[in-house]
This record gives structure tokens, sequence and C-alpha cells, in this order.
């Protein structure tokens, strides 16, 4: 059983006091889901990776349609419900192999994409199913929202059923630790002017630099991102 392995590499990501929060979430889970929110770009995603980096037994799945349920079970090579928590009862009990893992519970790792809205009831009845309802199954299901419109959306049955944390912008000094990965510790104030605090728009601007576009240009496409997250939020909660 391999242990997880982030997309990026260690030596590239900030250490942040959220990843220390959601390793002890991971550390001292015995029921309920847990939900990584945040703005867009806020670097929930890293943040949740960084967090697992190492740790046995999770089966990571990104959500991007309505019928993901059934996309998941393809991949994982399972025909339902019940083999896919018999598959994840196998795992815990693989795990009793590995007492140093940070959990001895397997972490079924669900990233939703900011452009998915349909299929989140799906998402959020599946939590409570397998997180909340049947304790016996124990599967810790952590849900990693892109956008705080689709954390809204989530609902595992009220917030005692679940644990919401919040991935938030970077600090000033987060910033400028990160810029200087990037050879920018020197102007790093005029990224925030930029960009703001969120590192996944600074990652973006420093690679659009790298192309040549000016900080300016990557200024007024963040507008018009920051735009489209609006007009997400209201087609969520109109659904």
């Amino acid at each position: 059983m391999k242990p997880f392995e982030p997309s990026r590499p260690q030596d590239e990501v900030i250490q942040r006091p959220v990843m220390g929060t959601i390793r002890k979430r991971v550390e001292s889970w015995q029921q309920h889901a847990t939900i990584i929110g945040g703005r867009y770009q806020s670097g929930k995603s890293v943040a949740t990776e960084e967090a697992l980096r190492g740790v046995r037994g999770v089966v990571r799945f990104s959500i991007e349609s309505a019928d993901w349920k059934r996309m998941m079970f393809e991949e994982l090579k399972v025909e339902n419900s019940g083999l896919f928590k018999e598959m994840m009862r196998r795992v815990g009990e693989k795990l009793k192999d590995f007492p140093d893992n940070l959990t001895k519970y397997p972490v079924l790792l669900l990233d939703i994409p900011r452009t998915t809205i349909e299929g989140i009831d799906r998402v959020s009845s599946t939590a409570k199913d397998v997180a909340t309802d049947k304790i016996g199954c124990a599967i810790h299901v952590i849900v990693s929202a892109s956008s705080a419109a689709v954390a809204l959306a989530f609902d595992a049955g009220g917030t005692e059923r679940q644990e919401d944390i919040w991935v938030a912008d970077l600090t000033e000094e987060e910033t400028k630790e990160f810029l200087a990965l990037h050879g920018h510790e020197k102007n790093w104030k005029d990224f925030v002017d930029a960009c703001g605090l969120r590192i996944g728009d600074l990652v973006k601007a420093c690679e659009n630099l790298k192309k040549g576009m000016p900080l300016d240009d990557t200024k007024q496409e963040y507008q018009r991102v920051a735009d489209d997250e609006v007009a997400t939020l209201h087609a969520t909660q109109n659904r």
C-alpha cells in the first residue's frame, strides 16, 4: 500500500498552519465528513495534499459530472456501492500492518472543481452514508471544494455532522516566502497589488510573467474570474 504522493514536490510548497489542522483532523478522526473550503485559488488542494503526504490508505477522485459515482466505481474497478465499501474495508484491514500511519481509517478524498455544480447533492449523501450513518464502514470522507460556492452547497446532515476547515488567503509573510521561491522576493508587493493574497493566483501570475504577460493584464484576468465566481455562487444558491 503506497503512501499518498501530492502532485507538487515538497520543496515547492510552503508550510501553512492549516496543513497541521487537516493532519490533526485525519489523525483524530472517528466520524463525520470533513469539508475543506475557502475562496477560489486559496490553496485548498495543495494544503490538503500536503497534509496527506505520506499517508497510506488514501483514495482520491475528482468529481467532474453528475455521474461521478459510476465513473469512480469504474476507475476503482468495483461494480457498486457494496463492493466499494468492501474494498475500503479491506484497505482499513491492511492499514493494521502500518501502525505508524497517521490514521487507521481509509480516506476517500473527493476533489470538486469550481466548474462542477451538478452532482453535489449526491456527494453530500455519499459522505453522509459512509462517514456518518454507517460508522462500521469507517471511511473518512474529505471533500476539497475548489470554490466557496461549492463548499456552501455541501451538506452531510448539518454542521453537527461535518467538520468544516477553512483555507484562508496567505499572510504577507507567507506570500513573501512563496514569491521568494520564484525569485520575486524584491517585488512581492507588485504581485499582491495585482493578485491579492490567494496562492493560486500568485502561481499563475508567476507563470504568466515567464510567458511575457504583464502583471496588469493578469490583474484584469483575475477580475473576470472573480465575476464568474459570483455568478457560480448565484447559480448554486438558486438551484
